[in-house]
C-alpha cells in the first residue's frame, strides 16, 4: 500500500513538467504575437465539450477493466508529443495566422483532454489504495508534491526561456514546452512500471442515460458537484490568465510573473499539507471544505482589490496558494468518500467534467466582463473580471453548504 501511494504521489509531481509550462507560457506566446486571448479560453472551452462526450463512458471501461495505469500511460504519451509539436509550431518566426493559430489550437485541446483523462483515472484510484483515516492526508500530500513539482518546473521553464540555450532548434519559451515533455516522460517512468490493479466493477456496458439519472438521483453527490465545479471555475480561468493579469495590471516583468507563479504554487503546497490539519480540528471534512472555500472566494476579492505594490501582489497570491491547496485536497477527498466505491472511475469522470466546466462558463464570463468593461481601461477590466471570481466562489460556497445537509442516497 505505502509503494503504491508514493508511486501515486510521482505521478501527480511528474506531470507538472508536462502542464506548467504550458499553463504559463502559452497565453504569453500567443499575446506577444498578437493573438487574441480568445484563442486560449475558446480551445480550453471545446476540450471540454469533448471531455464532456469521452469521459464518462472512459471512466466506466477503467471500473470494469481495472486499467487506470495502463490509460494513464497512453494519455500521458500523447500528452509529450503534443508538447513536442506545440514547441516547434510556437517557434516559427512567421507571424501567427489564422490558419496556423487552428492547427496551434488543435495541439493544445488534444494535450487538455489527455491531461484531464489522465487526472480522471489518476484520481479513481485513491479510495484503493487509502482508508477513510488516511485519505485526507494522502490527498493533500498529493497536492503538495504535485505543486512542488509545479514549483520546481516553473523555475526551470523559467531558466530556459529566459536564457539564450538553443536546444534543437528551440529557444526561448518554446522551448521550455519542449524540456517540460522529456522531464515528464522521465520522471514518470516508474509509476508506469506498477501492475494495473484488478476489475473493480462488474458491469459490462456503459450507458449515458443510466449514468445521468443514476448521478440525479445522487442529490448529495449532484449539489456537490456543482459547488465544486463553481470553485474550480474561478481557478481555472484565473491561471488561464494569471500571468497576462500580472503583466498587464501590474506591469511584471517575465521574471516577475515566474516569481509570482512560483510564490502561489509553494503556499499552494502548505494549504495541501494543511488540509489533513483542518480537517482533525473541525472533525469534519465537509466543513473543513466549506470554510476553505469562503476563505478561497476572499482570497480572489484580494488579488482583485491589491494596489499596484509588488509586496500586496506577493501577500495575495501566497494566500490564495494556500486556499487552493486547501479546496482541492479535501474536494478529492470528500468526493471520493460520497460515491460509490465501485464506480470511482465513472463518478471521477463526471467530477472531472464538472470542473472543466468551468473552461466553457468562466472565460467566456472574463471575455464578456472584460467587453463590457472596456470604457474603464485595462485595469479596471482585469480587476472587475477577477472580482467577479469571488462572486463565484461564493455560489460554490453555498452549493457545498447545501450538498452537506443532504445524506448519501
Amino acid at each position: 500500500m505505502k509503494k503504491a501511494i508514493r508511486l501515486w504521489y510521482l505521478y501527480d509531481f511528474a506531470n507538472s513538467f508536462a502542464s506548467i509550462g504550458l499553463l504559463f507560457y502559452y497565453p504569453l506566446i500567443l499575446s506577444e504575437r498578437g493573438a487574441s486571448d480568445a484563442w486560449v479560453g475558446i480551445s480550453a472551452s471545446l476540450a471540454t465539450v469533448v471531455l464532456l462526450f469521452i469521459l464518462p463512458s472512459l471512466g466506466a471501461y477503467s471500473d470494469r477493466t481495472g486499467k487506470r495505469i495502463a490509460l494513464i500511460r497512453l494519455s500521458s504519451i500523447v500528452m509529450v508529443v503534443s508538447l513536442v509539436v506545440l514547441a516547434f509550431l510556437l517557434q516559427r518566426p512567421d507571424a501567427l495566422t489564422t490558419p496556423s493559430l487552428i492547427v496551434i489550437s488543435i495541439f493544445y485541446v488534444l494535450f487538455h483532454i489527455c491531461f484531464q483523462s489522465s487526472s480522471m483515472f489518476y484520481s479513481a484510484m485513491m479510495r484503493s489504495i487509502t482508508t477513510n483515516d488516511t485519505n485526507a492526508k494522502v490527498s493533500g500530500v498529493g497536492i503538495g508534491i504535485g505543486l512542488l513539482g509545479n514549483v520546481l518546473a516553473l523555475g526551470i521553464a523559467g531558466a530556459i526561456a529566459g536564457s539564450s540555450l538553443i536546444i534543437i532548434g528551440l529557444s526561448g519559451k518554446p522551448s521550455s514546452l519542449f524540456v517540460g515533455a522529456v522531464l515528464f516522460a522521465l520522471v514518470s517512468i516508474p509509476f508506469f512500471r506498477q501492475k494495473d490493479v484488478v476489475s473493480v466493477s462488474d458491469k459490462l456496458s456503459f450507458s449515458y442515460k443510466v449514468f445521468l439519472k443514476r448521478l440525479l438521483s445522487e442529490k448529495k453527490v449532484f449539489l456537490f458537484l456543482i459547488g465544486y465545479s463553481l470553485l474550480a471555475d474561478a481557478v481555472l480561468t484565473f491561471q488561464l490568465y494569471i500571468a497576462v493579469y500580472t503583466t498587464k495590471v501590474f506591469d511584471f516583468s517575465d521574471q516577475m510573473v515566474i516569481y509570482a507563479g512560483i510564490t502561489g504554487l509553494t503556499f499552494g503546497i502548505v494549504g495541501g499539507l494543511l488540509a489533513n490539519k483542518l480537517v482533525r480540528m473541525v472533525k469534519d471534512k465537509e466543513k473543513a471544505l466549506g470554510f476553505s472555500a469562503l476563505f478561497y472566494a476572499l482570497c480572489f476579492g484580494l488579488c482583485a482589490l491589491m494596489p499596484k505594490v509588488p509586496m500586496f501582489v506577493f501577500i495575495g497570491l501566497a494566500l490564495a496558494g494556500v486556499s487552493y491547496g486547501l479546496v482541492f485536497s479535501l474536494a478529492r477527498t470528500v468526493y471520493s468518500e460520497i460515491t460509490p466505491e465501485k464506480g470511482q472511475g465513472e463518478f471521477f469522470s463526471i467530477f472531472t467534467v464538472f470542473e472543466r466546466a468551468a473552461s466553457i462558463v468562466g472565460p467566456l464570463v472574463w471575455i464578456l466582463t472584460f467587453y463590457f468593461l472596456r470604457s474603464y481601461g485595462e485595469d479596471i477590466q482585469y480587476r472587475g473580471s477577477v472580482l467577479l471570481l469571488m462572486v463565484v466562489c461564493l455560489a460554490g460556497f453555498y452549493f457545498l453548504k447545501k450538498s452537506r445537509k443532504n445524506s448519501v442516497s
